[in-house]
């Protein structure tokens, strides 16, 4: 696969992001449909941008679930919510990467001369449902039917509805192959796991935005434990497949997320500070997900190395790096491929404190698909979305001190379509 950069700059104007949570219990979500969920994220671009929505040339819609919302994500209907009738307009799904595919795909179109200025957002509701049939009245949804809903995106081909068995499972099998891998004990895999859900945790509790606000530290309290390491270790926190613990794991949102970007040349004058898109790169497969080594995912290494090339950066550049965690152990392993952390060394990272914001090797500081939750396809934007503010110095308590400068986020969809882009300030 060719590494050329595209032929003509693209850069990020407009940047914005729903909090994550709950139409039904969240305070800031509360009463809101799923139409104003997703033209607040939108607005919030739209204006971060400087523009309206009748200043885009197309708009790229993304929704991967449509059992929860009985609403294709067609831009067609949100135009009016969004201000974007009558502008071209298309609705694709890439499962959790959704967002930032549709951010690759507005920059080929922008730098093909297509169009001048696109918007992308993605939209999800994973904690919620329409109830019966009006689009505007909602209902609760078991994580086992949203699991079971999400097998669509794999599992026909094969006639096994698998739910949040198929998850839970791979996740323990990639945490074996890690401690096989570099003769790490299950005691030692089970510290840094233990650190890294605090870290995440502890970056939720610095974002407005986030789904979870809660220190691992004040949960444990809350569930009547002095030592937050035995309330992690006890049946409040369980196996859900050995050695992985239901901390671990992705926490379920209804959120939206949007992106404007438009050609660099264009971008002079407005009133935010417009970031590069310096690269991307795509690769997809199949199950099953990885081989003889559930560490290695062949696609991370495609898709990362693509990325880098066509940005002319090595590993040794990225200042800051969020990588797909609705595992916690396989945002390490990925963290690896890509050449962030050294192989077999991002535990010991997580422990020593060097992947928080005020870290050396900062990571997921919006607080990951744990903390900050996951929303599907909104939730690759969402990262872009930290990305960017970390990037302006725009981040609040959690901002890095030394502000990155060259950023790159990874996402997958549903374990089999990895995407990276590499975002660089201008």
């Amino acid at each position: 696969m060719s590494g050329s950069q595209l032929r003509e700059k693209v850069v990020i104007t407009g940047v914005g992001c729903s909090r994550f949570g709950d139409l039904l219990s969240t305070p800031e979500l509360k009463g809101k449909s799923l139409q104003e969920l997703t033209a607040s994220a939108v607005k919030e671009a739209l204006d971060d941008a400087g523009i309206s929505g009748q200043d885009v040339d197309a708009v790229f819609v993304g929704n991967a679930m449509v059992h929860s919302s009985q609403l294709p994500g067609t831009y067609s209907q949100l135009s009016k919510w969004t201000g974007t009738q009558f502008k071209a307009g298309v609705h694709f799904e890439a499962q959790c990467s959704t967002t930032n595919i549709g951010i690759a795909m507005a920059a080929m179109a922008i730098a093909a001369g297509v169009y001048d200025t696109v918007l992308v957002y993605g939209f999800e509701t994973t904690r919620t449902k329409v109830r019966d049939y009006s689009p505007y009245e909602r209902e609760s949804i078991s994580h086992q039917q949203t699991w079971l809903w999400t097998d669509m995106a794999v599992n026909q081909a094969y006639g096994v509805p698998q739910g949040y068995d198929i998850f839970s499972t791979y996740n323990g099998l990639m945490a074996l192959g890690y401690c096989r891998k570099y003769g790490m004990s299950i005691e030692d895999f089970d510290k840094g796991m233990y650190e890294l859900c605090r870290t995440r945790r502890f970056h939720g509790s610095m974002n407005p935005k986030a789904n979870i606000q809660e220190t691992l530290e004040a949960r444990a309290v809350r569930k009547g434990y002095s030592d937050p390491f035995e309330y992690w270790q006890s049946e409040d926190n369980p196996f859900v497949a050995w050695p992985s613990r239901l901390l671990s794991l992705v926490t379920t949102a209804d959120g939206a997320s949007a992106i404007v970007l438009t050609r660099e040349s264009l971008a002079r004058g407005l009133k935010s500070d417009p970031i590069l898109l310096k690269g991307f790169g795509i690769s997809y497969g199949d199950l099953p997900w990885y081989g003889a080594d559930p560490t290695h995912l062949e696609i991370d290494k495609r898709a990362s190395e693509h990325a880098m090339q066509m940005a002319g950066i090595s590993a040794q550049d990225i200042d800051y790096l969020h990588t797909h965690d609705c595992s916690h152990i396989s945002s390490i392993c990925s963290a690896e491929t890509i050449g962030y952390l050294p192989p077999g060394e991002g535990l010991k990272a997580a422990r020593d404190g060097r992947l928080r914001f005020d870290g050396d090797r900062p990571m997921s500081t919006h607080g990951g698909r744990h903390a900050f939750g996951h929303a599907w396809a909104a939730s690759a934007g969402s990262d872009t979305y930290e990305a960017v503010l970390q990037m302006r110095g725009k981040a609040g308590a959690r901002q890095i001190p030394k502000r990155p400068e060259t950023c790159v986020i990874h996402t997958h969809g549903y374990a089999m379509i990895a995407a990276v882009i590499v975002l660089e300030g201008v």
